[in-house]
């Protein structure tokens, strides 16, 4: 049994920060908490996964889309747009679910570095079940990582690689289907839109990736060295 959180009971540890020997949980609470952390960990796997096959999504789809259209004349240069459009739905959808990952990933640490530690006889440097009931009452919007962030993380990560090889095909499609005599802009018309313009919104797009991949932050909740100095702090 730990004994009741006193000036006696505060200690300080190598770093500075005090430890709180809180008080202990009783059985059902035990119990739930592990159990919360065996089906966090669960989640934070899943949602992992789920991170692999939308990227997986995206590779197949453009490796299909530049297989069969630079092997094929009859296919147009539309295509490769199609396929920016269809990748921007993936990393939209990927950015969604990294969300719910790094919230579960949140809870998943918040208990291994503090919960653990306490029942094994360590204190605590802060209230961490008030900070894991914040949590739950708002499972994924808290710790704040933004829908801009997560895209933003995502395209660091892998996208602007499978965008940069689209764009890349595509210009090759344009060298391919105009011949020696290729003409980019020209060549780049759809019906009645002229080249011009779709090179236009071609290049906008890719601005505001590449403004989303260097502008949006990514918050770690568990990692940074802010983040780190905010869960240190003991609570009001």
């Amino acid at each position: 049994m730990h004994p009741a959180v006193t000036a006696a009971n505060v200690t300080l540890p190598v770093d500075g920060a005090p430890t709180v020997v809180g008080e202990p949980l009783s059985a059902g609470g035990l119990t739930a908490v592990v159990h919360l952390y065996r089906a966090e960990v669960g989640r934070m796997t899943s949602y992992r996964q789920r991170l692999d096959t939308t990227t997986n999504w995206s590779i197949t789809s453009s490796a299909l889309v530049t297989t069969f259209s630079l092997g094929n004349q009859t296919i147009p240069h539309a295509a490769f747009l199609f396929l920016m459009f269809i990748n921007v739905f993936f990393l939209v959808v990927e950015a969604r679910r990294f969300r719910v990952y790094e919230a579960a990933r949140y809870r998943v640490l918040l208990l291994e570095r503090y919960f653990y530690p306490e029942v094994l006889g360590d204190g605590s440097p802060r209230d961490w079940r008030r900070a894991l009931i914040e949590a739950l009452r708002t499972p994924y919007s808290y710790p704040p990582v933004g829908m801009l962030g997560a895209m933003g993380w995502r395209l660091r990560r892998n996208y602007v690689w499978i965008y940069a090889a689209v764009l890349l095909t595509w210009i090759a499609k344009l060298e391919i289907a105009g011949g020696s005599a290729a003409d980019l802009i020209g060549g780049a018309s759809i019906g009645r839109v002229p080249g011009s313009v779709v090179w236009a919104l071609v290049i906008v797009t890719y601005l505001v990736l590449i403004g989303v991949g260097i502008l949006a932050k990514r918050s770690y909740p568990m990692g940074s060295e802010a983040a780190r100095a905010m869960l240190r702090q003991e609570p009001d």
